[in-house]
Parts: structure tokens; C-alpha cells; sequence
């Protein structure tokens, strides 16, 4: 159904320098529910209003050449087809604010942003949750140099230990974890320092954390 893309074509054409070809619509098929397109469409219109206000007050800096590229072009498929089989909800608003992460500027290192979609695509709903809610089990300062141990009893609310442990390795899989070994602290009993075996997030996660702004609040 082309009607899916063709409700959705406004709402990104409100980034400032999107214009989305015609073309784009040819043999397009998007085989979701009325009810999926449309919590597809208004996660997106509020994902990308936010996006403007934040451009407007200097917090965010819009990639004026990406978004007129064929690039940005193959985003909107790839967020599609992402929508198209996503679980629920929740998944539909993150794909919708990874989407709208794709029009924005970030420094170097550049950030794949084709590739950052295609993982987010293979995201499920559970690890996502724990994807998200990860970054507050970490120093809030720097995860990315922080660990949790693999033993650890931790868990987030709602989620048996058994559960979260299953959508630590599907994030493994997926890499956006590496579980590695690493120098423990030593023990009253002991100075010489023993090993752990931590999970740490990987370049990937910083990646899909900046393209769906994994800890940003609105101002």
C-alpha cells in the first residue's frame, strides 16, 4: 500500500531541506496495519517536531547535505520496513526518533547510519527496553568506559533475571555488548588482583545511542 508513505512524506517533509522524490513511491508495499501506520506516523511527527524545536535553539545541528541525498532516501525505507514488523509500540516510537536521527549532524567519528537502522531493525521489543535502560545501570558520565559485571544479580523492573540475561546476549549478538575480562578490584584477603568477566558496550551501541538520542530529554 502506497498510502502508508504517502502519510508519512509530510511529516519528514517538515525537516527543513527534506524533499522526498515522487519516485519514491513506485512499487512501494508496506504490508502494516492501518492502526501500525499510524502510530508509526504520529511517533514520527512528534519525534521530528522535537527535532526542529531543538535545531531552532542550537541543541541539535541538521546535516543540510545528508538530508537531500539518496542516503536519507534509503533511511526512510529502512525505517519502514523496521515499522513494519515491529512488536509494538515502543519499538515504533524509537524507530521513529532513529529516523528522525538520521537528518541530523554528529561529530567525528561518522556515524553508519544505514547500518545503525539495520540493527535497530533486528532489535526486540525486550531488548530494546533493556537497551535503553542499560545506560542507567552505568555511570551516567561516561558509560561507554563503564561495565556491568556477567554475574551480577542486577536486572531492570518488570524483567526475571533469566529474561534480562537472555536480552544481554541478543544485544550481544546483535553487538552492541562484548562481554570481556578485566582486572578486579582486589580483596582484603588478597593484593593481587583477580579477573571478571563484565559486559561493555561496543562502538555499534554508541552508535545506535546518537542516532536515537538514548538518554536526551527534552528541554
Amino acid at each position: 500500500m502506497t498510502s502508508s508513505l504517502e502519510r508519512l512524506l509530510p511529516v519528514l517533509s517538515d525537516i527543513p531541506g527534506v524533499h522526498l522524490p515522487a519516485s519514491i513511491l513506485q512499487g512501494v508495499y508496506i504490508a502494516a496495519s492501518g492502526r501500525k501506520i499510524e502510530q508509526f506516523e504520529q511517533a514520527l511527527r512528534y519525534e521530528v517536531g522535537l527535532l526542529n524545536r531543538e535545531i531552532v535553539a542550537g541543541h541539535l545541528e541538521l546535516d543540510h547535505e545528508y538530508v537531500r541525498s539518496e542516503a536519507f532516501t534509503a533511511n526512510v525505507m529502512q525505517a519502514l520496513r523496521a515499522a513494519e514488523i515491529a512488536e509494538g509500540e515502543p519499538k515504533l516510537r524509537f524507530i521513529a526518533r532513529a529516523l528522525a536521527g538520521c537528518s541530523l549532524r554528529f561529530p567525528p567519528p561518522r556515524l553508519d547510519k544505514v547500518q545503525t537502522l539495520r540493527i535497530i531493525e533486528g532489535l526486540s521489543e525486550r531488548e530494546l527496553r533493556v537497551f535503553t535502560e542499560y545506560f542507567g545501570l552505568l555511570d551516567p558520565i561516561d558509560p561507554y568506559a563503564d561495565a556491568l559485571a556477567v554475574d551480577s544479580a542486577v536486572t531492570v523492573s518488570g524483567l526475571t533475571r533469566q529474561e534480562f540475561l537472555a536480552a544481554l546476549l541478543g544485544l550481544g549478538q546483535l553487538g552492541l555488548l562484548t562481554r570481556e575480562m578485566v582486572a578486579a578490584q582486589p580483596g582484603a584477603w588478597n593484593d593481587r588482583p583477580a579477573t571478571a568477566q563484565v559486559w561493555k558496550l561496543t562502538a555499534l551501541a554508541r552508535q545506535v545511542a546518537a542516532l536515537s538520542r538514548v538518554g536526551f530529554e527534552e528541554r
